[in-house]
């Protein structure tokens, strides 16, 4: 079990801020682990675009079957530095990666980033990545896919980024300025960082 890191996860559904908040905490000094980095290496790993939908989705599904719903959060675990006191894992979305991780780390704790979903939206339209969605139709079924957790079964939003974010331990809405969320995230850190020493 790692015991020394201050751990962070920080979770939102699509649009929340969750990359803009990993570039933050990059500054100050955290080791930032990307699931969604992960996925996209074991894609390339195995030659398939990570544009072509329906391939990533089976691609996913098999290697849920083989390695266990979460399969990502072993290979993120495997990523961190043992001698790194401040790490961030993002992209986090289901109940099963979290269990993993609270398993093997003492101290992590789940910052939820929250907004509204027209602002959401209106966000990922301007960031403009290839795989963002183009409509709000799109971007609706994008989010309910995050809420499963990308799972297939609709039960499964009981195990997705939605209990996360209610469960959180500090909640951050991201819906004013940049600096403002960076004022509230060095709250939470400040916060944190002195339970640690008490």
């Amino acid at each position: 079990m790692v015991r020394k890191h201050l751990t962070l996860v920080i979770v939102g559904l699509p649009g929340s801020g969750k990359s803009i908040v990993a570039e933050m905490l990059k500054h100050r000094g955290f080791e930032v682990i990307e699931l969604g980095d992960i996925w996209r290496e074991l894609l390339k790993k195995n030659n398939i675009s990570r544009y072509e939908p329906i391939a990533t989705r089976e691609f996913t599904r098999k290697i849920r079957e083989k390695y266990g719903k979460e399969v990502y959060a072993k290979y993120a675990y495997k990523k961190i530095e043992k001698n790194r006191n401040m790490v961030a894992i993002m992209g986090v979305r289901s109940t099963y990666e979290m269990n993993y991780f609270k398993k093997r780390i003492h101290n992590i704790h789940i910052i939820a980033l929250l907004a509204p979903l027209q602002l959401r939206y209106s966000r990922l339209k301007h960031r403009g990545k290839p795989e963002d969605p183009k409509t709000l139709k799109s971007f609706k079924w994008l989010d309910q896919r995050e809420k499963q957790g990308f799972m297939k079964a609709r039960s499964e939003v009981r195990h997705g980024v939605m209990r996360l974010i209610d469960h959180a331990d500090y909640i951050i809405a991201n819906t004013a300025t940049i600096q403002k969320l960076e004022q509230n995230l060095d709250k939470v850190i400040g916060s944190l960082k002195e339970n640690k020493e008490k």
